[in-house]
């Protein structure tokens, strides 16, 4: 194996992958979450989700996060309680009762190992509570459900199931509603489409499904209340793919919304349709720009505007972007300018000086433009970019504070200083190190230069050493630790010496490749094994890792490890702590809440707070999660708000006009 895929960026094409746009703090990309308008709250509650498949454990998440689109910006929710993670589930809102009805759905990603659930839960805006109902749907998922406000009922349509032995499946067409306590089934045989869409038509008070049949052909059903029966509704135009297509009752004009799908060519449709009542018709210029299946999609009555999460894109992977309808167009929404997206892969370094901590690029599921953000007093700040860089892949970064001046290094050796107010470009013409990713740095104070070491080129790990004295590179050849990415770095407050621990890497070009525990210092003029160390951590690359200057201690969190079980090897995210005081490792045992486990974080002592900040990683999944730690080992996880904003006045329209 290599450096997981899902990090890996392809140096020359970084370019074209680091678009010029801007990202608010979002979800993590996934696909098959669930979103529903809180009319309590005026707020959306998304909930759940499957991630890519991960290169570095093979497999992918299946998501139990809860997140509030606030109208402006994503907030990352903590409830004390939350039902399993998954995807394909049904959620609807329950406006009488106020709180998220969710139902069913399925984790795992392949036939033989995925479970289905019937289970019923409800959200009431602070926590998940499972409700117990005397009877249920069986387990399922690809259902649809949707809230009849007049009969005060869930109404919950179809959907998938899988046998015992996980080999085959089964798609159901029977019809259940919800009361509030129990489950009723009110009709067993219906439609014969899979994968239903179901919405509540307000301006005639009926349920619309919509979905394709065993032909991939898209069909069109009402349900009768008293009848307990599906009507079929024939129009002269019909949406060319609703299969994993999303649709929503738009209230201020009167319209069924349906967006996406994959089509019978197994093309992923990114049209727009509006459906007002007596026929479908394309909105023209207004398809979705990524082409997605399996998004989550609500109407926010308030603001009279659709929003759209996620989903898979047309060439298969899932995204982490919102983008909102509105006036029969999509456009992504301005960044709040609040706290940065989910990343992984950036600088994070504290400033002494300005008692501050700089974070400076990364990457996500969006492929993030560089940034720039100063955290201080428990609060982010967007900093100017103007003069900074403006491709900077897998960026390296170390506060120099002799010279009082942010030093950071792109993937292509390009060198850039921030003194405090400006940036400059300081590259030398001639002399710089070898194009890399995944490499480490740090500032030696004993050297009074940046050291930087190690990486991938794409092709192999490497050895390289070079120091940064602000005008000058230059290389150290001396005794190089075996080549490597992704190692933990730190000048050793005791030792007075830049030390390495771990990474991955190969001890020749066509070895095998090895995750190593194995620890170097180097004095300025080569590197020298510290051997007999005792008790280190595991071998493990991706660590966290800062020195804590309330003890003069080093701390490491987590990474990616290998776990042996036999003859079987996996790799897995850790989220171990471990203190180094410059002869011996001892692990710690946090008390309380611990953060998720994670690899390509961040860790940086706050001099505004006087604590260490944990901020950020992957961990199958892009975190944006910040945590402070305390000197005796409490993690404290700092929740960002969702209060409501202020009311938001509909602006007036005449008639259904476009």
């Amino acid at each position: 194996m290599s450096v997981p895929t899902r990090h890996r960026f392809t140096l020359l094409a970084c370019a074209l992958l680091l678009a010029p746009a801007l990202f608010a703090a979002a979800p993590s990309g996934r696909t098959a979450a669930r979103m529903v308008y809180d009319t309590k709250t005026g707020h959306m509650i998304l909930f759940g989700g499957s991630t890519k498949l991960d290169q570095g454990t093979r497999q992918s998440y299946d998501l139990a996060d809860t997140w509030d689109w606030t109208g402006d910006r994503w907030v990352l929710l903590y409830p004390a309680h939350a039902p399993h993670g998954r995807s394909f589930h049904t959620m609807s809102y329950d406006s009488a009762r106020n709180r998220v009805i969710l139902f069913g759905g399925k984790s795992g990603t392949t036939t033989t190992n995925s479970v289905l659930y019937n289970d019923t839960w409800q959200f009431d805006g602070t926590d998940w509570s499972q409700i117990n109902t005397p009877s249920s749907p069986s387990a399922r998922f690809y259902s649809s459900s949707v809230y009849d406000p007049i009969r005060d009922r869930v109404v919950l349509f179809g959907g998938t199931s899988l046998s015992s032995d996980g080999k085959t499946s089964t798609n159901l067409y029977d019809t259940w509603e919800f009361d509030g306590t129990t489950w009723t089934q009110t009709q067993a045989t219906g439609p014969t489409v899979i994968k239903p869409i179901l919405t509540y038509d307000s301006q005639n008070n009926r349920v619309i499904l919509v979905g394709a049949d065993d032909k991939n052909a898209t069909k069109m059903y009402r349900y009768d209340a008293q009848a307990k029966s599906w009507t079929q509704i024939t129009t002269t135009t019909v949406p060319s793919c609703a299969t994993d297509a999303q649709m929503v009752y738009e209230a201020y004009d009167n319209k069924i919304v349906l967006v996406g799908g994959v089509c019978s060519d197994s093309a992923i449709d990114g049209d727009t349709w509006e459906y007002d009542g007596n026929d479908w018709a394309k909105v023209s210029n207004a398809a979705d720009p990524d082409r997605r299946a399996a998004e989550a999609l609500a109407y926010d009555p308030i603001r009279q505007a659709t929003v759209m999460f996620g989903g898979t894109l047309a060439f298969g992977n899932p995204t982490g972007q919102t983008v909102v309808y509105q006036n029969h167009v999509w456009a992504t929404p301005p960044d709040a300018n609040v706290s940065p997206a989910p990343r992984s892969l950036f600088v994070f370094a504290s400033n002494p000086d300005d008692k501050s901590i700089y974070l400076f690029g990364g990457q996500n599921d969006n492929g993030l433009p560089p940034e720039f953000w100063k955290y201080q007093n428990g609060d982010w700040t967007r900093l100017s970019m103007d003069k900074a860089p403006t491709i900077c892949p897998t960026p390296n970064g170390a506060y120099d504070t002799d010279r009082k001046k942010l030093v950071v290094v792109c993937s292509d050796s390009t060198t850039f200083e921030f003194d405090g107010t400006t940036w400059a470009d300081v590259t030398p013409s001639k002399t710089k190190p070898t194009l890399r990713g995944f490499s480490s740095m740090v500032y030696d104070q004993t050297l009074k230069k940046t050291v930087l070491f190690g990486g991938f080129t794409e092709v192999n790990y490497i050895d390289e050493t070079w120091t940064w004295d602000g005008t000058t590179w230059a290389r150290v050849k001396k005794n190089s630790p075996t080549p490597r990415a992704l190692a933990a770095m730190w000048f050793d407050p005791t030792l007075k010496k830049t030390v390495i621990f771990g990474g991955i890497g190969r001890r020749t070009s066509d070895g095998r490749i090895e995750r190593f525990n194995d620890m170097w210092s180097f004095d300025g003029n080569g590197w020298t094994e510290m051997k007999n160390v005792a008790n280190p951590p595991s071998a493990r690359y991706g660590s966290q890792v800062a020195i804590d200057p309330r003890s003069g201690q080093v701390l490491l969190f987590g990474g990616l490890v290998l776990q042996v079980s036999g003859a079987t090897q996996n790799q897995v995210y850790s989220n171990d702590l471990w203190s180094w005081n410059g002869s011996s490792w001892s692990q710690l045992t946090a008390t309380g809440a611990v953060p998720p486990a994670r690899e390509n974080g961040a860790l940086a002592f706050d001099p505004s707070s006087n604590r260490m900040i944990l901020f950020a990683g992957f961990s199958g999944y892009y975190l944006s999660d910040l945590w402070s730690l305390d000197d005796k080992t409490t993690w404290t996880l700092q929740a960002e708000s969702a209060a409501p904003p202020a009311p938001v006045v509909p602006p007036r329209r005449r008639g259904a006009g476009h």
